[in-house]
Formats: structure tokens, C-alpha cells, sequence
């Protein structure tokens, strides 16, 4: 990784443009101080920096910009725009990584997708530009958590940027919404693609793995040409990408769901239930009378006295009666069946195909004007098995007393149980309600095609001693995902209640079960659009200072941004289930283990005035000044003011610092989103303190951890969340080929969109209970029913007033306290000359010192709560106060990269590791908590160039994950933290270019 930014040269040295764009400043002092211009130095064309409009400006040493180069890329063995920001040091997790996102089902950013995240800050808070101009978001979003619950989110999809067309990649580790507007709040990342290209290459690359049966496929063509004698240039880029899917089967490691065997003894949490992440719900359910079970005659019998029972496989030794040849049934309370997600088979990753192109056509006119058209067609198409659904506890299916295989069905039915067993059940049978059971017979499967496209037409050229510049750009981005072996709660209910033998049957154990009926594909088509417009005229000599001339800018742009989520009928409630006890759309949706959710759509528009001031006011200290106002068509008016400087005494030694406002928008789905009800396992922490103080530790009747109904709606009157961002940086070159630099960074950020959270409102109605003893008051946004005998009993014990299931939990977006963020960057840049070839050395090192969200409100009162002993260390109170090293919020993350080249030959060694951090939800009760330990991994590569036929071509062997790496146990769906680390192993890749 190559940061250009922090070498200081002096006059005797010429560069080249890459070098270039991160030295601007210092060549323009030299110029300037000689008054006089080199051959070489007329020959350099203007270029754009990312942090200031201008080009050719004198601001590039007072921005901390960190840059990857083509090589660097090529060498690092990178296929996809998410794989390139893993290497980034100040990005954080990838929230949209498929081995994470199981938990969302539908409601999640499938397929190809990876999102930005510059400082942990979230997703949507990084600026992604493409030859400095603002791109589409994903076609598709998901909720990222933000304060104690999960809001929804989106940003630009990485993976539509092809790594092969790639000049460079600049990343500003700095707030620049002065500069280039709304969502550069923790910095902002510019791919510029080679855009005049002369040549033909081809590029193919075969990646095999160690530990699994996944090869992958890439082709990569380059091609341009130049017509009208040097005036006219056409290049193309094409990138062709063949993915092989990982299931859970692949590796012994994920083939099992309960990672209790792989705690180390004497661990704390040896034989810790919460690495069990398999299911309670399975094909063998718990079933609960409808009617009294003493007057069925069943209380103590067959069933416990609430009328529930549980089956099991047949033989179970929990069993003391046969309900057929597959299952048998005992009393409720000898603990469920459970069902291995991973044993059956569900894929971390998916079967992938990927298609990039990417045309660009410059011409000069004769009045020297130029016109700049960018082209671009993304396109993916990816299939992916997840698990089989279950039912929401809060919407029940019922068995009906009609059912050819209920075992208490109609006398006269073949499966009813023998009269001898069930002499009180009534003739007309009995309705059965179905509770802990999984449609476990198939499993879900997902479709997801998507594609963006591109089109910019732009001009620039010269008014005098102004340069000007306009383009028009539009981009749609498009998404269809399709799941298969989805369950309609309308047809299963009618399979349930049909007294042939066609009915659905609950006591199959999955064998003909007629399940097909009752299975439905899901749709969700997503579109995103952007408008651009945009005008700005620039002079690099508006004037004299004592440190050479003034550049200023003055522009406005306009954008008009558009989303639309057109959900499935069967979700947005056209077709309409209403459960057993009247619940309906919007609480209940007709698909069994989907939450429900209206179509959305939204449009916004935005119109910005902006300037630019670049003053050099002294030969060695330069400042830059930003103004930007932007009027938006939904929310409050923004307008913002940056500042930075570069001071560098000597060629040892720079000084640079800025500060700045930045800006994030509500996003549209915040803003635009109707009444959403959200379900996700959650845990129950009134229920656990009932169950750890009241005589059921283990939960063998009490069940916490269920799918909970969160309920929320967008809002217009939410906040633009607003930060103050501040840095300041030491250059250091004690000579010509060694750069050290130091930039400490702050970020202060306002309004922070979030939601108090499912489980942190739990803990809220706990406080509630403890404080008020016998009088019973509660949290009124936890709406629970009503609590069973049973339940009532253990609450009691536990000495706070008893509590049923919670049905639903009302949590709307807000605007939360600040959130602040704060650390520093380390650089070291080394390059020589020997005797035996060039080498060279970059090394970046991101350190986080401060994360924290402030609390207020509810929020406070449980973080006082338990500061003050009333609630203990192991109820995560989740989301607020210090969130450094919580979660993913690594303190350290480091990559380096040694690479060597001689003549023909070439050879680098790089690595990434990511510090530790712990996970919240296994904190103990004295406060100890679980780490994560940090996770190194290290790559090493060797070429070689050579003529075929005076074709030149280079061949490439790499080798990824050179020492095996797996990747730290954590208590995830495969056993690690996979928004942080990637467990895949130790593979090869072999790539071979040819230079036509």
C-alpha cells in the first residue's frame, strides 16, 4: 500500500504522474521559487487530488490521503472491490458479508454487495467517487446496527468497481463534506480508472483452495486505441469473475452449529450454551393443546397441565409413548429436539458470476476544448442455500382437531392415538397449537441478480485563465432476488386443517410430509437511481502571495436521488394471513419467517453551491479553505466550512491539520419507510433474571431467546447528523527514499440516526420491575402477553412481578447523542536501489483510541443502572457509552507490503492483521469479557516477464493466507466474527498477462 502523499523531493528529481498526484505541493514551491518550468515538468497534465476540486491546485500535502496503486493491487492477488477494502487499514467490518447477513433473510443486501466503512463509523458515512464524481448506492439495503438496534443503511456496492481498470485508489482519511457534500463524514474513497489507453492486454488468473472444493475464474481484457491523429482515444476494460460457492460441509470447522467442543478447558466459558447456535426448532416440534388438558384427560399423561407436549425421533429415550414409525412424544420439559443448521448444509459463500465494463472515449476539439464520455455496465448473478424457516413465536400456526395426522385427531382417523391412551379426547379431536417446530424439509435458496450502469457526458476546457468543467451523468442500479422453498403461512394453514391425506404432516420427521403445497418463491425487486449535474470554473493563478499563486474555485451541482423496494405480495400485504388470534398485516406477514414490509419509495433532490480557496502564503506554508451549502428537497438545509494547512520548514519536516464540518443526510429509507415490523432473535433479559434467580438457570422452562417483533417508522423530521472533524499529521523524511508519518484524527459527530434497541428495552422493563417491587410497573414499549402458570411461578421466585412472551416492541429512529471517534494513523514508506533490484517497503498502521456513543434518555438510565450495581456486567446494555474494542471495533489494524524487483523478475511479501476485541453479548457477570485475539494473515507472490512470439507477457504465482490462518472462535453462525475475519484459509492463485 502506497501512501505518495508524504514525500518531500527536491528540484533535481522528476516523477511520474502517479507520483504526482500526491506532490503537487511541493513541485508547484519549487517551480515557483526557480521561475522557471522544466520539459519535463510541461509535459505533466493537470491532475485532480482527491480532497480538493482544483486541479492541478497546491493543496495535496495538507490532506492525509492514503494511495493504492495499480501495482499494488495486482501484486496483492485482488479480485473484488470488497476483498481490496479489507486491506484498507482505516476501513472497518464489512457488514454486508454473506456469512453475516443470514439473519436478515430477506430483509438483507444479498448477492454481490460490499459496502464502505472508513473508521467503523457505519456504513453510509464513507464518500465513494469514481473519477471524483459521486456514484449510484446498491440497488439493495439492509439494517446495521446503530445505538442498541439495527437501522436501515446503504452505500455504494464496491464490487461494481473492476479492480483491473483500476490506476489507483486514493482514500482521504478526513471529513470532506465541504468539498464534495452529504456522506464524507469519516472520509472519502476516489477509484480512478485508466482512462486513455493505448495497447491490448489480456489477464487470466486460476485460484485454487487448501481446505475446500472452491476454485475460482478471471479473465481481464484492457484495450484502447487513438484516432484522429492523437485527438480521439477509445479504452475499454472488461473483467469477467467465476466465484465457487463454500457451504458449511466444506470444512469440519462450520459442519456442526455447536462450537462448545472448541473452547479451550479451563476456559470461563467452557460448555457455554451460547456457542450451541443451533436451534431449539426442528421438525421435531412442541405442540400445546387448545383445549383443557385435565378435561382431555391428558394433564399429567401425555402432556404437562398447560396441555404441552414435545416429540422427539422414534426410540428417544425421553419418550414414554409412539405417536407413529418416525416420531414419539413425551411431557413438555425434556428439552426440545434441536436442529443443526450447519450438519444439513448452508453456505457461507455464494455460487458467483461477475461482469464489469467500463468504456471511455476522450476527445480534443481544435478550439481545445475536451470531451470526456464514461461508460460503464455492471452485472451479477449469484445462488447461495441458506437454512429452512420456522415460524415467528409472536404468529403461531395451528394443527387442526381436522388433521388426517394429528394424533388426537377424529376418532376414526388412522393416526389417531389408541383409545386406551386418549379415552377423554373428544370424537371431533383436538386443535393442536404448533410451537418450536422448523419446515426443516427443504432447505431456502437464493437467487440474486443485479446490474448498475453508467452513463457520464462531460466537457471541460479553458476561459481565459479559467479552466471550467460540466458533465451530466445518470446511473441505475437494479436487483432481483428471488427465494425458493419459502412457506406461506395461508397455504400452510390450509394444508394444516385438510382432513385428507394430502394435508401437511407436523409428525413426519420431514418423510412425505406434503410440504411442497404449501412452498412459495419470494420476491424482492429493488431499484436505485442518481442524477447528476454539475458546473465548475476554477483559476490556479487568481493571484499573487509571497508563496506563489492563489487557486480558487467557485461551482454547483445538482443531484436527484431515487430508491424503490417493491416487495412480494405476500410481504407488502396484498395477500393478507391473519393468524389465530386476529393478528394481520402490518404485525404478520403471509410468509413464515419473514418479517413483514410495506413497498417503499422516495426520491430526494439536491442542489449545492461550493467554493475553494487554496492559499500558499509563504513558501512553506500553504492553506486551503472550503465553503459548501447544500439545500435539500426532505430535510434542513446544510452548510458547511473546511480548513487545512501544510507547514513544512524544511525537507526533513511537514506539518499539516485541517478542520472541517461534515454532513450525512437522513438517508430515504429513514425518512420514507412506513410502519415496519422487524423480527429478530433476541434474548430476554427480564426473562433470563427471572430464570437465573428463580430456579431455572438452564431455561428448561423458560425460553428467552426468541424471534421478537420490533416495530418502527420513518420520519421527515429526522436530523441531518452533522460532525466536526479535526486531524493533524507529522512528515518526517530523514532522506530522499524514507517517509515517516504521524496523523492524529477526531471526529465528533452530531444527530447520530439509531435506535435504542429490542434488547436494551428488555433491560429498561427489568430496571422497571426491580425498582418498582409489588407495584409492577413496566416498560410500556414492551407489549408482551399475558404470562402462563408456569412462567408465573418462576418470576414469582425470582421476586419481581411475572411477565409473559413479548409480542412486539415499539423502537422509532431517532436522533441520538454524539458519537465520538478518535485515533491516529502511522506511515512508513521505504524505497532503494541495491546492487540486486529495487525494494521497496510500505508500511500503514490505523490506531483507535476513543469510540463512544453518548447516552441519554433511556439510554443513560441504563448505563447509570448498572454503573450503580443494579443490573450486572453480563446484561449488555448495547450501543452506548465506550465502544472501543466492542464487537468488531478493533484498536488496532496494520498492513504491510516488502516487494522486490530485478529486471524480469519480481517478488513481494505483504500482511494484514486486525486487533483484538471482545463480544459484548459474552460478557460474564463479574465483568470479564470475551476476546477475540488478533488475527494475522500474511501473502507472498513471485513473477516473472518474458517474450512469447514478442508478445510480452508476465506470469504471476501467489500464495494467500501463506501460514493457514483460521480465523479466532466467536459465537457467530460458523463459529467466527465474520464482519472482521474471513476463516477460508491457506490458496493459491497462478495469473498469467499478455502485453499485445
Amino acid at each position: 500500500m502506497l501512501n505518495k502523499i508524504t514525500k518531500v523531493i527536491s528540484n533535481q528529481y522528476s516523477y511520474s504522474i502517479s507520483v504526482a498526484v500526491a506532490l503537487v505541493a511541493f513541485a508547484s514551491h519549487a517551480s515557483a521559487q526557480e521561475k522557471q518550468t522544466t520539459p519535463e515538468e510541461e509535459s505533466v497534465e493537470k491532475i485532480s487530488v482527491v480532497g480538493s476540486q482544483i486541479r492541478g491546485g497546491q493543496v495535496s500535502e495538507a490532506l492525509a490521503v492514503s494511495v493504492i496503486s495499480a501495482a499494488d493491487i495486482a501484486e496483492l492477488g485482488i479480485d473484488s472491490g470488497d476483498e481490496l477494502l479489507d486491506l484498507i487499514p482505516e476501513n472497518g467490518q464489512n457488514f454486508f458479508n454473506e456469512a453475516g447477513n443470514i439473519g436478515g433473510g430477506v430483509n438483507a443486501a444479498r448477492g454481490d454487495v460490499g459496502a464502505y466503512n472508513l473508521r467503523n463509523l457505519g456504513t453510509g458515512n464513507t464518500l465513494v467517487l469514481l473519477n471524483g464524481r459521486r456514484l449510484v448506492n446498491a440497488a439493495t439495503y439492509q439494517t446495521e446496527e446503530v445505538g442498541g438496534s439495527f437501522v436501515p443503511v446503504n452505500s455504494v456496492n464496491s464490487n461494481t468497481i473492476p479492480v483491473s481498470g483500476l490506476e489507483r485508489v486514493e482514500v482521504l482519511r478526513d471529513g470532506a463534506s465541504a468539498i464534495y457534500g452529504a456522506d464524507a463524514v469519516a472520509g472519502v474513497v476516489n477509484n480512478v480508472l485508466k482512462t486513455d489507453f493505448v495497447g491490448f492486454n489480456v489477464s487470466m488468473r486460476y485460484k485454487g483452495f487448501e481446505n475446500l472444493p472452491r476454485d475460482d475464474k478471471t479473465l481481464k481484457l484492457e484495450w484502447g486505441k487513438d484516432f484522429n491523429g492523437g485527438r480521439t482515444n477509445v479504452s475499454a476494460y472488461y473483467n469477467f469473475y467465476d466465484r465457487g460457492r463454500v457451504s458449511s460441509l466444506d470444512d469440519p470447522r462450520w459442519s456442526s452449529s455447536d462450537f462448545r467442543d472448541r473452547i479451550p478447558a479451563g476456559s470461563p466459558w467452557e460448555g457455554d450454551t451460547a456457542f450451541r447456535n443451533d436451534s431449539a426448532n426442528s421438525l421435531y416440534g412442541q405442540f400445546d393443546l387448545v383445549k383443557s388438558a385435565t378435561s382431555s384427560g391428558l394433564k399429567d399423561h401425555l402432556t404437562d397441565s398447560s396441555g404441552e407436549f414435545e416429540t422427539f425421533p422414534a426410540g428417544d429415550a425421553r419418550c414414554t409413548y409412539a405417536i407413529n414409525e418416525q416420531i414419539c412424544g413425551a411431557i413438555d420439559g425434556n428439552g426440545t429436539e434441536r436442529f443443526d443448521f450447519n450438519a444439513v448444509g448452508r453456505d457461507l459463500i455464494s455460487d458467483l458470476t461477475r461482469n464489469n465494463l467500463f468504456v471511455f472515449v476522450n476527445h480534443d476539439f481544435e478550439n481545445g476544448m475536451q470531451s470526456f464520455t464514461e461508460l460503464s455496465y455492471y452485472q451479477s448473478s449469484s445462488n447461495i442455500t441458506r437454512h429452512p424457516s420456522y415460524s415467528f413465536s409472536t404468529s403461531k400456526l395451528r394443527v387442526g382437531a381436522e388433521n388426517y395426522y394429528n394424533p388426537f385427531g377424529p376418532c376414526g382417523s388412522p393416526n389417531r392415538l389408541p383409545d386406551a391412551l386418549i379415552p377423554d379426547v373428544p370424537c371431533e379431536g383436538l386443535a393442536l397449537t404448533i410451537d418450536n417446530y422448523r419446515f426443516a424439509e427443504k432447505p431456502r435458496v437464493v437467487d440474486v441478480d443485479a446490474d448498475t450502469y453508467r452513463v457520464l457526458q462531460g466537457f471541460r476546457g479553458q476561459l481565459g485563465d479559467w479552466d471550467w468543467e460540466s458533465a451530466f451523468s445518470y446511473s441505475k442500479a437494479s436487483r432481483e432476488d428471488v427465494t425458493h422453498n419459502r412457506v406461506s403461512n395461508i397455504l400452510m394453514q390450509e394444508a394444516l386443517n385438510d382432513s385428507t391425506a394430502a394435508a401437511y404432516n407436523p409428525f413426519s420427521a420431514g418423510v412425505n410430509s406434503n410440504i411442497e403445497r404449501a412452498l412459495v418463491d419470494v420476491r424482492r425487486d429493488s431499484e436505485t437511481t442518481l442524477t447528476t449535474l454539475d458546473a465548475k470554473f476554477s483559476n490556479t493563478d487568481l493571484f499573487t502571495l509571497p508563496g506563489g499563486s492563489a487557486s480558487f474555485l467557485v461551482g454547483v451541482d445538482y443531484r436527484r436521488e431515487t430508491f424503490k423496494d417493491d416487495r412480494d405480495p405476500r410481504l407488502d400485504g396484498t395477500i393478507v394471513f391473519t393468524d389465530w388470534e386476529g393478528d394481520t398485516y402490518p404485525y404478520v406477514s403471509d410468509v413464515v419467517n419473514s418479517s413483514p414490509t410495506p413497498d417503499n419509495s422516495g426520491e430526494r433532490k439536491v442542489t449545492a453551491l461550493f467554493t475553494e480557496l487554496q492559499l500558499p502564503l509563504m513558501d512553506d506554508f500553504d492553506v486551503q479553505a472550503a465553503v459548501r451549502y447544500e439545500n435539500f428537497s426532505d430535510v434542513e438545509n446544510t452548510t458547511v466550512g473546511k480548513v487545512a494547512f501544510g507547514w513544512h520548514p524544511s525537507d526533513l519536516f511537514l506539518l499539516r491539520g485541517s478542520w472541517s464540518q461534515a454532513f450525512r443526510a437522513p438517508n430515504l429509507v429513514t425518512i420514507n419507510e412506513d410502519m415496519v415490523a422487524r423480527n429478530n432473535t433476541r434474548t430476554d433479559w427480564t426473562c433470563v433474571y427471572a430464570a437465573e434467580n428463580g430456579g431455572d438457570p438452564d431455561q428448561d422452562i423458560l425460553d428467552c431467546t426468541n424471534s421478537t417483533q420490533r416495530i418502527a417508522q420513518g420520519s421527515d423530521k429526522l436530523k441531518p447528523e452533522d460532525s466536526t472533524n479535526t486531524s493533524l499529521g507529522v512528515v518526517l523524511t530523514p532522506t530522499k527514499n524514507l517517509t515517516f508519518t504521524v496523523d492524529y484524527w477526531t471526529i465528533d459527530k452530531n444527530n447520530t440516526i439509531g435506535l435504542l434497541g429490542e434488547e436494551n428495552h428488555t433491560i429498561l422493563d427489568l430496571v422497571y420491575r426491580l425498582r418498582s417491587g409489588s407495584n409492577c410497573d413496566t416498560n410500556p414499549a414492551v407489549n408482551r402477553v399475558e404470562a402462563t402458570d408456569d412462567q408465573i411461578a418462576i418470576y414469582d421466585a425470582a421476586g419481581i412481578c411475572p411477565a409473559g412472551d413479548i409480542k412486539y416492541i415499539d423502537d422509532n429512529y431517532t436522533n441520538l447523542d454524539k458519537r465520538t471517534v478518535s485515533g491516529y494513523d502511522v506511515g512508513v514508506y521505504y524505497n532503494e536501489d541495491f546492487s540486486f533490484g529495487t525494494v521497496r517497503f510500505d508500511y500503514n498502521g490505523s490506531f483507535l483510541q476513543k469510540f463512544e456513543q453518548k447516552a441519554g434518555g433511556d439510554a443513560l438510565l441504563l448505563v447509570e443502572a448498572q454503573q450503580q450495581g443494579e443490573i450486572t456486567e453480563d446484561y449488555p446494555v448495547v450501543g452506548f457509552a465506550d465502544l472501543i474494542g466492542k464487537d468488531g471495533n478493533q484498536k488496532q489494524r496494520h498492513h504491510f507490503k516488502l516487494s522486490w524487483r530485478d529486471g524480469d523478475w519480481g517478488a513481494s511479501l505483504s500482511g494484514n492483521r486486525i486487533g483484538s476485541f471482545y463480544q459484548s453479548d459474552l460478557t460474564l457477570e463479574d465483568g470479564t469479557k470475551y476476546v477475540i485475539p488478533a488475527m494475522s494473515t500474511y501473502d507472498a507472490t513471485v513473477d516473472y516477464r518474458f517474450d512469447i512470439s514478442d508478445v510480452r507477457t508476465r506470469v504471476r504465482f501467489g500464495i494467500k493466507n501463506l501460514t493457514d490462518e483460521r480465523a479466532p472462535l466467536a459465537d457467530d453462525y460458523f463459529g467466527y466474527f465474520s464482519d472482521a475475519h474471513s476463516d477460508l484459509g491457506r490458496n493459491y492463485y497462478l495469473d498469467l498477462k499478455a502485453y499485445f
